[in-house]
């Protein structure tokens, strides 16, 4: 934008200077008339800053001459503040008045920002409603340099073919029309979805407090009572113009807003379902690392039984090859093959129950639970010389995945042996308060720098011997499925896992 500065005060007109082209503008100074003259007639503006009262005459001389010359927008900048020579400036179409206010700092902040305003391409549509041809031309000549796009309509059915037709930012509308009153036109503006908060100043030549009333109920956002000063007007249309464009933006953010809140849901949604998909594969994981686990644990379990029928079996080959065969010994020998075949059905039952899916919850108790656990881990404790103390403060029934907890259970007590050096005295402590199991170990407890991570899914303290997915599968069983809490801390000179159902 290319900027002229006509102003006396040397330290103004410098002052201006350095403001303006600080800000990218391309800044002219003249401090006469005469100067400005012939700067006007060899050069193209697109704005003008002009000073009232120069040495060789007055600012006013160039006003009357400029709007042949030239198509810039003007700015008055005047020590005097004079509303009646305001009001004619405003008819000649000037862009703004600014007083040389003691503080100068103040005024240039006013005029910068007029400036930008004006440099504004187009600030906003407007529709005139209004019969009168000379106030029309009166309000375009004032609207058009501050970069309004203006159009009129002299009738009710103008206006309406106007507003059904095109989009608008401000509605300037006269009450009383050759074919219509203005307070039917704003009902029909407030009917329509298209202009329902489309801003509405009435103009009226009436001041009446009824019919302003009225007019303001019947959706009117602003009211002018004719006749009304220029500079007043344009302040109330920049002002609802201002609010107009804000609300509209406002309005679009809110819809990106929500259009990209739509999305991050699906993404969450989505994210949510990748991981309870992950979690469920790695459960399973879990479940098959504890299955080949507890399958060694059977295959133990199985040796003593299995071992003594063959035993029986071969006693039996000897007697009949000795022909040593008689009645009592025969059942003895099944009494004894019975027992033991019973023995490794229940191992099996034993297993089978645990590796058998539950969807539904069952009423257990941390007693059962405990037991349970513990009938799956028999060998292994009784292979590793194990001392397991139980103490049953309180015993309270609940609802839950029973099989989901005997997996955390067996997983926290085989932990808690394997803590310990392999030829140390091992004992674990079960504690039952209620829906409350402890188990306290007292091998040593867990590193403090690295206790608050043992439940992240991947990290194992058993190096390559783990999976890193026990702990984490737990607290996830837990907290998740069960709606209960895991937690875990050093007490008593070992690890002390906490579950609270």
């Amino acid at each position: 934008m290319k900027i002229l500065i006509i102003e006396d005060s040397k330290m103004l007109n410098n002052l201006l200077k350095k403001e303006l082209s600080s800000l990218g503008f391309d800044v002219t100074q003249s401090y006469t008339l005469k100067e400005s003259w012939k700067y006007l007639e060899n050069n193209s503006y697109d704005l003008i800053i002009l000073d009232l009262h120069l040495p060789d005459g007055e600012g006013i001389e160039l006003l009357d001459e400029l709007h042949s010359m030239s198509d810039a927008k003007v700015v008055v900048l005047s020590s005097i503040d004079d509303k009646y020579l305001r009001e004619e400036l405003f008819r000649y179409g000037i862009l703004d008045y600014i007083i040389k206010d003691k503080n100068l700092k103040f005024s240039l902040l006013e005029l910068i920002k007029i400036i930008k305003f004006a440099s504004e391409e187009n600030k906003g549509n407007i529709l005139i409603i209004d019969d009168s041809k000379f106030l029309n031309k009166q309000l375009n000549n004032i609207l058009t340099p501050r970069n309004y796009h203006v159009q009129n309509a002299y009738t009710f059915k103008e206006g309406m073919e106007l507003l059904n037709k095109n989009r608008y930012d401000l509605l300037i509308l006269d009450l009383n029309l050759p074919d219509g009153h203005g307070v039917d036109i704003l009902e029909k503006v407030r009917e329509n979805t298209n202009t329902i908060d489309l801003p509405v100043i009435v103009l009226s030549g009436e001041a009446n407090p009824d019919l302003i009333r009225e007019v303001l109920k019947k959706g009117a956002n602003d009211y002018l009572a004719k006749p009304f000063v220029f500079e007043e007007f344009l302040l109330r249309v920049d002002l609802w113009i201002e609010y107009y464009k804000n609300k509209k933006e406002l309005s679009n953010k809110t819809r990106e807003l929500k259009n990209i809140n739509k999305n991050l849901q699906k993404l969450v949604q989505k994210e949510v379902e990748k991981n309870r998909q992950k979690d469920k594969l790695l459960m399973l994981q879990s479940r098959h690392a504890q299955m080949g686990e507890l399958l060694s644990i059977i295959s133990h379990e199985w040796i003593q039984p299995i071992s003594a029928i063959s035993s029986l079996a071969a006693i039996i080959q000897l007697k009949i090859f000795k022909n040593d065969l008689n009645e009592k010994f025969c059942e003895d020998t099944a009494v004894k093959i019975k027992k033991y075949v019973e023995s490794l059905n229940e191992i099996m039952n034993n297993f089978k129950n645990f590796f058998k899916p539950h969807s539904e919850k069952t009423v257990t108790d941390f007693e059962k639970i405990t037991k349970y656990s513990l009938s799956l881990l028999e060998s292994y404790i009784q292979k590793t010389k194990t001392k397991i103390n139980i103490d049953i403060k309180n015993l309270e029934s609940f609802e839950t995945f029973e099989n989901e907890i005997v997996q955390v259970v067996v997983n926290i007590l085989k932990n808690a042996i394997e803590a310990y050096p392999d030829e140390s005295e091992k004992i674990i402590e079960v504690i039952i308060d209620g829906k409350t199991l402890v188990i306290q170990d007292f091998a040593g407890g867990i590193p403090e720098k690295i206790i608050n991570n043992i439940f992240e899914q991947y990290f194992s303290t058993k190096g390559e011997k783990g999976t890193g997915i026990g702990l984490y599968i737990s607290k996830i069983i837990i907290e998740d499925h069960c709606g209960g809490k895991i937690k875990v801390e050093n007490k008593n000179g070992g690890a002390r896992f906490t579950i609270q159902l």
